[in-house]
């Protein structure tokens, strides 16, 4: 499923180079939990953003469900991202001015699904992670923990085929 051979990140900012990731090999097959750690700035979210098509690498190959990345275009990354992965983010990234639902059912606007289908599949996620009664309130309404479930519903709405999630 995914295969990283020699990845390689590089930032730059003014005379600083800072190497994040150097010459990383992963390979991650279907079925599997894998966990990364590390102090903190070591690159577990370049990482993390790399592998969900988020970031690119500087150097390397990185082969996911059988494709090349680095040969996709920005298009085909797009299309890939929103059909087989899904991701929470480190700060969980709910936009505040939607309700909990419309965070959720986001994700869904960007597919070919009907109206109907995206408000029973969200109300459905919604449901699993047991915060369907608060799918009328906006984030900053909510606990830390509840804004994170609706961080992590919005990732598995799409019923992603590569879940990421940094520091859940």
């Amino acid at each position: 499923m995914i295969h990283l051979s020699s990845i390689t990140k590089r930032y730059r900012f003014a005379q600083v180079e800072t190497t994040a990731l150097n010459a990383i090999d992963l390979q991650v097959d279907r079925g599997e939990f894998v966990s990364v750690m590390g102090t903190s700035g070591c690159g577990k979210s370049t990482l993390l953003n790399i592998l969900g098509l988020i970031d690119q690498s500087n150097e390397g190959t990185y082969t996911l469900f059988g494709k090349q990345i680095n040969t996709l275009s920005k298009r085909e990354k797009t299309i890939l991202r929103r059909e087989h992965i899904g991701f929470v983010f480190q700060s969980f990234n709910v936009i505040p001015y939607l309700s909990v639902f419309d965070n959720v059912e986001l994700p869904l606007i960007y597919t070919p699904m009907r109206a109907l289908e995206r408000k029973e599949r969200g109300l459905e996620t919604l449901m699993k992670l047991g915060i369907v009664h608060r799918k009328n309130q906006r984030p900053l309404q909510l606990s830390g923990g509840q804004q994170q479930r609706v961080a992590v519903a919005r990732a598995l709405v799409n019923k992603p085929s590569l879940l990421l999630a940094d520091e859940p």
